[in-house]
């Protein structure tokens, strides 16, 4: 006598990822996970109460990918923030249909509601940053938020299909609006360093006047 097959709640969060993944979130139903898994749709609704709890955690399932996507980094690489860039950037090419789910897509539940909770992710990122940077506190996400701004400016273009680029042309434009950043961060300390040392020399010259009235 044959082992029944069971059908656990990872391989219908399995099976929903790669019908999201190659077909897009618009193709996902009950009917196309359990064609998928070749079973009846009985199984998933023994393992979720209904389509949104199934729908939150293939959320989860595609956040935990698109981190390790672009956080993978070869040993060998020494400038990391840059390549987590080009990995968020070859994610929108190459992972079309999850791109749009997560960064282009309106529903009530949206996945970025799960990145913005993501204190431990977002935590780990920030140490990139700041060993690229040398930046500390808010500065880092300031100027992280900057550089996503160009950086997802770019994907959004690349997934949509309205810009092609090659992987050194991105590398290129990446290292561009970085050390423009840079530079402006460096530009705003000495401004910070000098209108320092005006207020100090002001504070002089007033207590040196107070002795000559």
């Amino acid at each position: 006598m044959s082992k029944p097959v069971t059908i656990t709640k990872e391989k219908i969060l399995d099976a929903a990822f790669e019908i999201t993944r190659i077909e897009g979130i618009k193709s996902l139903s009950n009917r196309a996970i359990a064609k998928k898994l070749n079973s009846s749709i009985r199984p998933i609704y023994y393992q979720f109460k209904n389509s949104e709890e199934l729908k939150n955690e293939l959320y989860k399932k595609i956040e935990e990918y698109f981190y390790a996507y672009i956080t993978k980094i070869p040993s060998s690489t020494e400038k990391e923030y840059m390549q987590t860039g080009l990995n968020y950037i070859n994610f929108a090419k190459e992972e079309n249909n999850l791109f749009k789910l997560m960064f282009m897509t309106n529903t009530q539940t949206t996945i970025d509601d799960y990145i913005k909770d993501d204190s431990e992710n977002q935590a780990a990122f920030e140490k990139i940053v700041e060993k690229s940077t040398n930046l500390k506190g808010e500065k880092i996400k300031t100027f992280h938020f900057k550089m996503w701004i160009y950086t997802h400016g770019l994907a959004v273009l690349i997934n949509s299909g309205t810009l092609s680029l090659t992987k050194n042309q991105v590398k290129e434009l990446l290292t561009e609006e970085y050390r423009a950043l840079m530079l402006k961060e460096r530009e705003d300390k000495n401004e910070r360093n000098w209108s320092k040392k005006s207020n100090k020399k002001i504070q002089r010259t007033n207590r040196s006047r107070q002795y000559i009235i």
